[in-house]
This record gives C-alpha cells, structure tokens and sequence, in this order.
C-alpha cells in the first residue's frame, strides 16, 4: 500500500476510533448521535447524514444533519415497498453500499427534499441481534468514489452506532423502569400513611388509650418494640401506628410473617443472597433488612423464626449488620425492628424452642394487646371504621349500625377478634340491601346467641367448625391444624366440612 494510502487508512481508523467513543459515553441520544457524526465528517464529507428507524412497513427518519436536513425531514417515514435501494440496503449484512443517481431505485428522500443533479448516497445497515433494526445514509451533493478503506470505516462506524442506539434505548427503558417503581413505592407508602391516618388504631377502651399512650412514648427512639396478643387483635396495625408515629414515617414499612415461609426460604428473605448462593439463585438479591433500611421491619409471628436462624436475627439487632447468603462481606443495615406474637415466648424459651437472649433484645419494650372480649368499648368504633370504610371501597352510601346489632356485637366473645369481627362485618354489608346494617341468620353463632330456642345440632356444629376453621385459617393437617384441635382424622373432618358445604380456602384469608 502506497506511504499516502496508508496514512488515510490510519487517519480514517483514528477518526472512526474517535466517533466511536463518543457513542458509549452514555450522552443524551441526541447529542451522541451529533458528536459522532462531527468527527465522521472529517473521514467522509455529507451534506446530509440520517439515522433511519424501522418502523412497521416503513423507515423513520430518527436523525437528520448537515446543510441538507430540512424541518420536513424531521420524523418523516419512508416507505420500503418499491425502494429497491431501501431493500438492498436493508438486505446486506455490514458493508456499506453506495449509489449513485442513475443507479436502479427511487431516491431515499424522494418528495421529501430536492437532491441536486448527479449527488451520492452512502448506506449502512445497522444491525443488533443479527437482525437489520434501520440505516445510516451519508448523501453528498457531488458524486464520489469512496476508496475500500473509507468504505470499511464506515461499516465500523454503523456497527458502533448500531451499539450505542441500542445502548441509549436500554437506558431509556432502564431509566423510565426506574421513575415508575419509584412512583410506584411513593404511591403505596402515601397509600399506607393514608390508610393509617383514615383508619387510626381505635382507642375508645381505657387499655387501648393506654397502648396508644406506649407508643407515643417509644415511637421516637429506635428502640425494639414486642407486641404480643392473641390472633386476629391488630398487632400489625398497631406497628403500623408506630411507624407512622415515628420519624422513619417517610421510609419503608417491610412486613414479614415468619409463619408463612418455609424454614429453606426465610434466611434468603430476611438477609439475602448473592448471585449463585444457591441452586436457583440466578441473581443477587436483597432481603427485607436492606429493603427496609432507614424504616421499620416488621417481623410478625416472631416465635415461629427458626431456631438456627435465631443467632443471625440477634446479629443483625445488636450489631446492625446482615449476612447475605453466600455473600463473605457483612452489610450495615439501620432498621427500628417491631416483632409480634401470639405464642407465649417465655414458654418457648423454656422448652427451648426460642433463644433466651434474643427474646430479651426483642422484649426491650413489650406491648400487650388484649383480646377483643376484654374490651367492648373498641366494638362500636372499630366496627363504625371499617363500614365507612367499606362503603367508600365499593362506592355505597354510608352503612348505619343500627343499636340493637352494636349490643349484639358487643355481646359475642369473638375468637377471632378484630379479624373476625371484620369478616362478619363485610358479609352482613354486603347481604345488607338498605343503609341500615342487619346481620344475616347465624352471623354469631353460640356464644352471641341471646336467651331463646335451642340452636339445632347441625347448626352447633357448623358454628364449632366455622370458628376453627378461622382459629386456624382454613389449615386442615398438622400439629396446629384442625383436625388435630378437633382431635378428628383429616379425612373425618373434611367429610363433615363438605356436608355442611364449609370450604378451608374461604377461611385462609380470614
């Protein structure tokens, strides 16, 4: 290759190098696209450069520059049918094509701009995933022969323009990912103040007054707060409460119910794991401690946390750092940790079920939430809330308690407590037709019963089994199952629901 030669292809290689740079840099696509274009200009001279997009049948025109780029130009589309040239171009695989004006096919801007006579055009396909997404056309006013060297160039050039057009489009859906979820995580952390602030803890009851006065006293350290009580009292409500009373109002509230997750799944839930920690983890991923960082976590059913994994829960309490799984370097967490319970943790640290010392770091302020029967005052307040609640969610008038079905309410010993007392709300509204809330025949059954005819034995046993099934949500087998409390075989038990048309999946939820 002659000295002269030479030193262009080192030239040309030295300015695609150049161009090619500025199309990683990560820049606003516009200006990526400009700057390229600049120093490719300084290899090859246009009057017209232009970044064309497929788009359906057609290619639009995404980019437009020099002295020929018109306003009209600006997102026009460009039909491929007809357009050997645009088919041609399309068809090749790297190597640039070039035309000239008596070349076979319609002008690429044909009615759009008015080309001067005997003009070239330089094509490009630009490629990504072995398939052709659009072109790159170089047009010159005066025609010109384009050596190899240049022609080679300008292949590199659409590969690397190609890669930066699909690395800014990446980025763009990344970034558009990115302020959806945190619209998405600022709408429900609004929605959960709201719900807290619309459906306060209701503290009509000399004990509630006196927990609401706990909290307001502990909400602003960062000390861990125990809240015990039987199933179905509001433990999660009352951490909510906290959270919202606290300073961390404005960070997450990360909920995790120890009972629900498998013992092989709850390590990876609360601290997480990296990449390849595990057979299935195909990706690091954060627990609920990181996930909560600078708010509150909320671990309820505290006394079903497995044994093993107890040491690590003191850890990340006492020293505030985690241990992901697989991962060789801790982690620094600042979360306040709120547990609850219904199992009685000074009998499980007894038997030995529950560690001694971490049931004294979590009991630094312990919060006892008595059951519903221990306090009627709350029945008429909790059950005013929830219908008012419940007529603006299905959009009803408001829904009147009537005084007569507020004694009888006060008047049952709910099991179930609060959860309870909201299922029956929810089927007494919706069976109610007026504005005047009237509970349906057997809402409460036995002990809400007043004085009068004996209830049938049928009737006995569908209030017995309904009242199980809630104690245990809708769980048939197992040491806590309610079979085992009803000291019946599953298959006599499941026998019995079946006749009396009780399906377990209506009370999981209950």
């Amino acid at each position: 290759m002659p000295i002269p030669d030479l030193e262009a292809a080192l030239t040309g290689a030295r300015l695609v190098e150049e161009a090619g740079s500025l199309l990683t840099l990560g820049e606003e696509p516009e200006r990526m696209v400009a700057h390229a274009f600049e120093r490719l200009g300084q290899l090859v001279p246009y009057d017209l450069a232009t970044v064309l997009l497929r788009e359906g049948d057609g290619l639009r025109v995404a980019y437009a520059l020099g002295p020929l780029a018109t306003p009209q130009l600006s997102a026009a589309l460009i039909p491929i049918r007809g357009n050997l040239r645009l088919q041609n171009a399309l068809k090749a695989r790297s190597r640039p094509a070039t035309f000239e004006e008596d070349d076979p096919g319609e002008d690429t801007f044909h009615g759009l701009i008015d080309m001067p006579h005997g003009h070239s055009c330089l094509v490009a396909p630009l490629r990504s995933r072995g398939e052709t997404f659009g072109l790159m056309t170089l047009d010159a006013m005066v025609c010109r022969q384009y050596p190899e060297s240049v022609l080679h160039h300008v292949g590199v050039f659409a590969s690397l323009l190609a890669l930066g057009l699909k690395q800014a489009e990446h980025l763009a859906r990344l970034a558009e990912r990115e302020r959806n979820l945190a619209e998405e995580v600022s709408y429900f952390r609004e929605v959960q103040r709201r719900d807290v602030l619309q459906e306060p803890l209701r503290a009509d009851s000399h004990a509630m007054r006196s927990i609401l006065d706990q909290l307001r006293q502990v909400a602003s350290t960062a000390a861990t707060v125990l809240i015990t009580g039987e199933t179905g009292t509001g433990k999660e409500k009352v951490a909510q409460t906290l959270h919202h009373l606290s300073p961390r109002r404005e960070k997450p509230f990360i909920k995790v119910n120890c009972s629900a997750l498998p013992a092989t799944l709850i390590e990876s839930e609360l601290f997480g794991h990296v990449k390849g920690a595990f057979s299935g983890a195909a990706a690091a991923r954060k627990g609920r401690f990181e996930l909560a960082h600078g708010g509150t976590l909320f671990l309820d059913e505290i006394g079903d946390l497995p044994l093993d994994l107890q040491p690590k829960l003191l850890r990340a309490i006492q020293e505030k750092e985690i241990d992901p799984l697989g991962s060789e370097q801790s982690r620094r967490v600042d979360v306040r940790l709120v547990a609850a319970t219904h199992t009685d943790l000074r009998k499980a640290v007894a038997e030995a079920r529950f560690r001694e010392d971490l049931f004294y770091r979590l009991s630094v302020f312990p919060i006892h939430l008595p059951p519903l029967r221990e306090r009627p005052e709350d029945i008429r307040a909790l059950a005013e809330g929830f219908l008012d609640r419940f007529a603006r969610e299905n959009r009803r008038p408001p829904i009147h308690l009537p005084d007569s079905v507020r004694d009888q309410l006060e008047a049952y010993a709910w099991p179930g407590n609060v959860r309870e007392l909201h299922n029956v709300l929810e089927r007494a509204a919706i069976l109610s037709a007026g504005r005047e809330l009237k509970l349906p025949p057997g809402a409460l059954p036995l002990r809400g019963e007043r004085a009068g005819r004996p209830l049938t034995w049928e009737a006995q046993e569908r209030g017995y089994l309904e009242r199980l099934l809630r104690h245990t949500r809708g769980k048939i087998t197992g040491v806590d199952g309610a079979a085992a409390l009803a000291d019946l075989a599953p298959s006599t038990l499941l026998s019995r629901l079946e006749k009396l048309r009780l399906r377990p999946k209506d009370f999981r939820e209950a």
